[in-house]
């Protein structure tokens, strides 16, 4: 089926989400009040329906995602600083790009291994549906991205290629596993915990650490940027890595909140009290 006509259905399901089954609307409805106070009732309404038209593009394009060629996959998505990529590779240097669930991450999969000379590499949780696990898999991995299994991270950075460069996404912006192990900050004006996990890899393997997200162009149309974090993870101080990405996704997720994904429970977990809170200033410092 055409995208476009996708988009069409489409409108019937956002209406089914928003105005009929209210959709998770108890969760998105206390994350962006947490998120934002200073914004009055009308523009966080203004927000949260326009996050249901996204997410419902978002839905459509996952779908279409199992099935869209190659060439018209590539032809919607552009890399906006490719030198950045291409200098760190002529360097030989391994990436990890972290990134949070923002614009459409399912096309991220399917256009990074056409735009770069890395070989790409995403870190996943598998489903517990075997058959939507295997759609999901067959759809993210058809163009070149190697997927890993969460607990195969560590084997696999243990399992090192001298003759490979690789460019390995994380996604990090769900609730940490461990709240004792997290590294907590403020957040969208909340106590949050972070997995620590990237930081760690990114020191113990001598990684590059870049912020990578998918601007929305327009429908079904984005433009991937790449931001550096960390260059040489030796030079920053423990949690400053953490702190810098926690950082550039909220400024991006401020400028267009409606294309953050805000019907998980990110907040879901309160700070443990024996856990410090890292403020701004000590975190730069």
């Amino acid at each position: 089926m055409p995208l476009g006509l996708m988009y069409v259905l489409g409108h019937f399901v956002f209406f089914l989400a928003y105005r009929v089954l209210h959709y998770r609307r108890n969760v998105i409805r206390k994350n962006l009040k947490n998120a934002f106070p200073e914004k009055s009732e009308t523009e966080l309404a203004q927000i949260e329906k326009s996050f249901y038209k996204y997410f419902v593009d978002f839905l459509v394009e996952s779908v279409k995602a199992i099935s869209i060629s190659k060439k018209n996959v590539v032809k919607r998505t552009t890399i906006k600083n490719p030198e950045l990529i291409d200098k760190l590779h002529a360097q030989n240097k391994n990436l990890i790009v972290l990134c949070g669930h923002y614009s459409n991450w399912e096309f991220y999969s399917l256009t990074l291994p056409e735009l770069v000379k890395y070989n790409t590499y995403s870190v996943y949780q598998p489903l517990k549906n075997k058959f939507f696990d295997k759609v999901l898999y067959n759809s993210r991995t058809r163009n070149g991205m190697n997927l890993i299994k969460t607990k195969e991270t560590i084997p696999f950075f243990n399992c090192s290629d001298n003759d490979e460069n690789r460019m390995v996404i994380l996604v990090n912006d769900q609730s940490p596993g461990n709240l004792n192990r997290a590294y907590w900050n403020y957040f969208l004006n909340q106590e949050t915990g972070w997995n620590f996990g990237p930081e760690k890899l990114a020191r113990k393997y001598d990684y590059a650490v870049l912020f990578g997200y998918a601007r929305r162009i327009k429908r079904g149309h984005y433009e991937v940027e790449f931001r550096p974090i960390s260059l040489d993870s030796s030079l920053l101080n423990e949690g400053q890595i953490t702190h810098k990405y926690s950082m550039m996704l909220e400024e991006l997720i401020r400028e267009r909140p409606q294309f953050w994904l805000w019907s998980h429970r990110r907040w879901k977990h309160n700070r443990p009290t024996e856990v410090p809170l890292v403020d701004k200033e000590k975190a730069i410092a």
